[in-house]
């Protein structure tokens, strides 16, 4: 049985979020809690079983990262 907060249908506005962490519980079901950071409200946290399913949740609810630059990603010049 789907529970309302284990219901990827249920999440709330995607990409509301401008990020989100991860923090390891003492939670033997539930080790992994998401908290992610919005721009108009407070925090809001979610609790997952492994860390592949709590970087998933991130990943749909917040914007992706930009580009970096990789500029400084040279050798260095040779003499």
């Amino acid at each position: 049985m789907k529970t309302h907060e284990n219901d990827p249908d249920h999440e709330g506005g995607h990409m509301s979020s401008t990020f989100g962490r991860i923090v390891r519980t003492s939670d033997a079901d539930l080790a992994y809690k998401v908290i992610l950071s919005h721009d108009q409200c407070a925090e809001t946290e979610r609790s997952f079983a492994t860390m592949r399913e709590a970087e998933a949740f991130i990943r749909r609810n917040t914007p992706p990262p930009k580009a970096r630059s990789t500029f400084w990603d040279r050798d260095a010049p040779k003499d």
